[in-house]
C-alpha cells in the first residue's frame, strides 16, 4: 500500500479531524505550482524589458556601445518589479482560472508608460551614459509590449508542459461532471483536468475517471495530495451548507484551490461582480448599456476593418471563387437569407462549400446530426473537395466582410442563424438580436461546434449583456489563434 493509500484509509475512518488535530489554513506554505510560475513570470518580464532597450538602443538610435548602455537599466529592475506587482500582473495570472494574456495588455502598457518615463529620468540625471533619445523611447515601447506579452505567454505554455494541468476534483450531479470534462478537453489552455468526482448516484466510472470517491472521503484525497483544485456544485438540496464549508476549509488547510458553482449557470455568466456589505458577499449584475458613443466606435471599427481587409484579401477570393467553379458545378458564393438585429431578414454571404442542393438536403440528414437543434455532422457528405478545405481554414466565412461593410452585420457579435434555427430560440435567449450579428464572436473563439446550440444561445446572451469594444477586440484577437487551432471546424 503506497503512502497517499495509507493517509486516505486512515482519514475515511475519521473525516472530520479533532480540533488538536487541524492544520493550520494559513502557515507560510505555497502552492507549487503557483510559486514557480510567479518567478518564471518575473523573470521573464525583466529580461523581455532588457531585450527591448537594447535592440531599441541598436536599431534606433546611434550609440557606439549600445549593449553596454542598455546594462544601466539592470540597478532599475527592482522598480519595474515593483510596477509589475502594483498592477497585480504576478496575481491575476494565478487567480483566473482562465488565461490572461490578453486581459494583461492594459496593464503591460501602463507598466510601460510610466516605466518608461522612469528610466528615461534615469538615464538622464543618474546613468554615466547618453541619455535616451525620442526614438530610442518610441522603439523600446513598441518592442517591449509584444515581446514580453509572447514571453509571458510561452512561460504559461511551458510551465503546463512541465507541471501538467491542475488536477480537478469535482461534487456534482453526474450532468454537471461530464459538462465540466467536456469543457476541460476542449480547453487546454484552461491547464485543468477533470480526474475524478463524487456524485449521489454513481455513473463516474463511465467517463473513465482516474477517482471515483465517495463525498465521505474527500478530505483523505486531499490530505494524500491527489487533488490541485476542490470544484463543487452550489446547491443546498444537493451538498448542505455546513458540509460545503467544511470542504472549503479543508481545502485551505490543504493548500488547494476551491470553487462552487451555483445550480443555475445564468447566474453567473460574464460580468457579474462580487460586492460586500457588512461581510456578506452578494452577486450583482448591472444592466446592459449601449451607448450612441459605444455604438459610433463599433460601427467604426466594423467600416475600417473590413473596408482594409476586402481590399487586401480580394484577390484571393476572386482566385478561390474561380478553384469552386473548377472543382463542382454551382455558383461560386452562396447565399442563405439569415436572421439579424431585431429580426431583421438579411442575405449572408459566403463561397459555396457544398454541393448546390445541400439546404434541400438538411431534413434527411437531421437524424445523424450529433446536435437535435441543428445539424452538426462529423462527416459532411454535401461538402466538396475544395469546400472542405475552406471550411477548415474558415475561409469561406470572408465574403461576410462585405456584409460588415453594409451595416448588415459586425465583425464581432452572435452568429446570424438560418431561419429553420431562429425558430428553436424563445423566450429570453432572443435577446440575442438586441445587437447586430457578428462575423466572429464569443461562441466561436469557445469552440464552435464543439458547444451544444442550447450553451451557444446562453454564451450569445452574456456577450449582449456585457458587452465593451475592449471585449470585442479581445474575441478578435482571440479569433485568430481558433482559426489556426481549428477548434470545432466542421
Amino acid at each position: 500500500m503506497s503512502d497517499s493509500e495509507a493517509v486516505a484509509g486512515e482519514l475515511a475512518i475519521s473525516p472530520h479531524p479533532t480540533p488538536h488535530q487541524l492544520r493550520p489554513a494559513i502557515d507560510g506554505r505555497r502552492r507549487h505550482r503557483d510559486f514557480v510560475l510567479r518567478r518564471a513570470l518575473l523573470v521573464g518580464d525583466m529580461l523581455g524589458l532588457w531585450l527591448a532597450l537594447g535592440l531599441a538602443m541598436t536599431v534606433a538610435g546611434s550609440r557606439e556601445a549600445p549593449l553596454a548602455d542598455s546594462l544601466w537599466l539592470l540597478p532599475t529592475l527592482p522598480v519595474w518589479a515593483v510596477l509589475f506587482w502594483t498592477y497585480q500582473l504576478y496575481r491575476r495570472s494565478i487567480r483566473r482560472l482562465a488565461p490572461t494574456h490578453l486581459d494583461d495588455i492594459p496593464s503591460l502598457f501602463h507598466v510601460l508608460v510610466l516605466g518608461g518615463l522612469g528610466l528615461w529620468l534615469f538615464y538622464r540625471l543618474v546613468a554615466p551614459v547618453p541619455p535616451l533619445q525620442f526614438s530610442e523611447m518610441l522603439a523600446f515601447g513598441a518592442l517591449a509590449l509584444p515581446l514580453i506579452a509572447c514571453l509571458r505567454a510561452g512561460l504559461r505554455a511551458t510551465n503546463r508542459r512541465l507541471q501538467g494541468p491542475e488536477r480537478v476534483f469535482a461534487i456534482a450531479p453526474l450532468e454537471d461532471v461530464r459538462l465540466l470534462h467536456r469543457k476541460f478537453q476542449n480547453h487546454p489552455e484552461y491547464e485543468m483536468s477533470l480526474i475524478g468526482a463524487a456524485t449521489c448516484a454513481g455513473g463516474v466510472e463511465e467517463l473513465g475517471l482516474p477517482l471515483a470517491g465517495e463525498l465521505e472521503n474527500v478530505e483523505a484525497l486531499l490530505a494524500a495530495g491527489e487533488i490541485d483544485h476542490l470544484v463543487a456544485r452550489l446547491d443546498a438540496s444537493y451538498l448542505p451548507q455546513q458540509r460545503l464549508q467544511e470542504l472549503m476549509r479543508a481545502c485551505h488547510r490543504e493548500g488547494v484551490r476551491f470553487g462552487c458553482f451555483p445550480g443555475v449557470k445564468a447566474l453567473l455568466f460574464p460580468g457579474i461582480e462580487i460586492n460586500h456589505i457588512e461581510g456578506m458577499g452578494v452577486l450583482t449584475s448591472n444592466p446592459p448599456v449601449f451607448s450612441p458613443t459605444s455604438r459610433r466606435l463599433k460601427r467604426g471599427l466594423d467600416l475600417g476593418v473590413s473596408a482594409l481587409l476586402l481590399v487586401f484579401l480580394g484577390p484571393l477570393l476572386a482566385l478561390a471563387a474561380v478553384v469552386i467553379k473548377l472543382d463542382s458545378r454551382g455558383p461560386a458564393l452562396y447565399r442563405q437569407v439569415r436572421v439579424g438585429k431585431h429580426g431583421r431578414r438579411f442575405e449572408l454571404l459566403k463561397l459555396r462549400t457544398m454541393v448546390p442542393d445541400a439546404d434541400q438536403r438538411v431534413e434527411s440528414l437531421m437524424a445523424d446530426s450529433r446536435d437535435p437543434h441543428w445539424l452538426v455532422l462529423d462527416a459532411d457528405p454535401r461538402v466538396t473537395r475544395v469546400g472542405r478545405f475552406l471550411r477548415r481554414t474558415s475561409f469561406d466565412e470572408l465574403p461576410q466582410l462585405w456584409n460588415v461593410f453594409k451595416g448588415e452585420m459586425s465583425l464581432v457579435g452572435p452568429r446570424p442563424l438560418p431561419e429553420r434555427d431562429d425558430l428553436a430560440v424563445r423566450d429570453w435567449k432572443r435577446h440575442r438580436l438586441d445587437l447586430i450579428p457578428g462575423l466572429t464572436g464569443s461562441w466561436q473563439v469557445l469552440g464552435r461546434n464543439n458547444i451544444p446550440f442550447e450553451e451557444m444561445l446562453e454564451i450569445d446572451y452574456a456577450y449582449v449583456a456585457t458587452w465593451s469594444l475592449w471585449n470585442d477586440v479581445k474575441i478578435l484577437a482571440q479569433t485568430a489563434s481558433a482559426v489556426v487551432s481549428r477548434r470545432g471546424a466542421n
